[in-house]
């Protein structure tokens, strides 16, 4: 190798020695400029595999096995009588949950027909898009079987407008609802039908797979449930117990969008002195408006604004300020919706945090990994550091 003229000072041996030094510092900034750090930002595999996944309320267990087989080894974590996955880190007083959704709205099989054809129904009780059945329409879905490893797959349709208007004049004014789909699996008959594997209430969803964006964005369908799920089992995989005082229970609960009935059982099961919901968007009841995502995309996770019946509490947001202080990390003050997972624990000491969400309801939803892996730092850094 020759020298170049300007470094003829440097002898061969010492010009590949400095690079060697150099280029990991060289290769650090590199992925410092694009927004990735060690964490879900780089390994994007945990959260793909969880959106993948099919959680229909009732019906988490894809889900759950997902979380449990990249749960730490030797991890205390039990399943109760209705599904939420619980993990137990440390002992005795105090006792704090965080708590996150482990399901996603979705359809069931109400009816399949004698020319094989399948009609669904829609599960969700909480407040969804007003295009939510449309987003189905024409698009591959998957239909779930006992074996969570097993699906079915068919395709969403509805029937022809024109052959249905001089039956059902109402068809022809109102926008299609679950009671219009239609699944095709390829069957003739209802018998060819139970033969795929198509059972009465199997779970049905999209086809669903993770899109990645430019830099550390991504987007898919029930993305924003699926980070929650993400984020807690990274903190069951970084949070160290001895740092820890008392007890620290994560808990991943089933059936949020039919009426909270996870979360109501872990209410009544702990009476845990501060509860934090990781809950990235959560609208408001009816009649009042469609809540707005909250925060802007890039710019860190958020806090929920302490309000009037938002059951927050002043103290536990003034406790989780100052960790992100502590830690240098940018957090977004933002109103959120009232039905959020947290809302079985009014009267205790509640913190709604998360993370931007864009196109909430969507099979678009879209998210940073820089903020999920910000929000991760800042719980860790409450749980590790903060009051306790």
């Amino acid at each position: 190798m020759r020298p170049l003229r300007c470094l003829s000072w440097i002898e061969e041996a010492s010009l590949v020695t400095l690079l060697r030094r150099c280029l990991p510092i060289l290769l650090a900034a590199s992925g410092a400029a694009v927004g990735l750090s060690p964490g879900l930002a780089a390994d994007r595999e945990p959260l793909r595999a969880l959106v993948q996944a099919q959680g229909v309320s009732g019906q988490e267990e894809p889900v759950r096995r997902e979380i449990l087989k990249r749960l730490p080894a030797g991890a205390r974590a039990e399943v109760d009588g209705v599904g939420n996955l619980v993990l137990f880190l440390g002992s005795g007083p105090p006792s704090r949950l965080v708590v996150t959704a482990l399901d996603e709205p979705g359809y069931v099989v109400s009816r399949i027909q004698d020319d094989g054809y399948l009609r669904v129904q829609r599960l969700a009780r909480l407040p969804l898009s007003p295009l939510y059945d449309q987003f189905i329409q024409g698009q591959p879905v998957r239909i779930g079987t006992p074996d969570p490893s097993r699906w079915v797959p068919g395709v969403a349709a509805i029937l022809s407008t024109h052959l249905q208007r001089g039956r059902r004049p109402a068809a022809a004014v109102r926008p299609p609802s679950d009671v219009d789909l239609v699944l095709d699996v390829g069957a003739r008959s209802a018998a060819e039908a139970r033969d795929a594997g198509v059972r009465l209430l199997a779970p049905v969803t999209l086809r669903k797979d993770l899109a990645f964006l430019s830099g550390s964005k991504v987007a898919g369908p029930s993305l924003e449930g699926r980070a929650g799920c993400a984020a807690l089992l990274e903190l069951a995989r970084r949070l160290d117990p001895r740092r820890l005082k008392g007890q620290l229970i994560l808990a991943w609960s089933t059936q949020s969008w039919v009426g909270f009935r996870g979360s109501s059982r872990l209410a009544r099961r702990f009476a845990a002195d501060e509860v934090l919901v990781v809950d990235p968007y959560a609208s408001d009841p009816p009649p009042l408006p469609p809540t707005q995502p909250a925060g802007i995309l890039g710019r860190g996770p958020f806090l929920g604004r302490r309000e009037e019946k938002s059951g927050i509490s002043g103290e536990l947001e003034a406790g989780l300020r100052r960790a992100a202080r502590g830690r240098s990390i940018p957090v977004q003050f933002v109103r959120v919706g009232s039905l959020h997972e947290g809302k079985p624990f009014l009267g205790r000491r509640v913190a709604v945090v998360g993370i931007p969400v864009q196109f909430p309801g969507t099979p678009a939803e879209m998210v940073d990994l820089r903020d999920l892996d910000s929000l991760v730092e800042w719980l860790i850094a409450y749980l590790e550091d903060g009051p306790q």
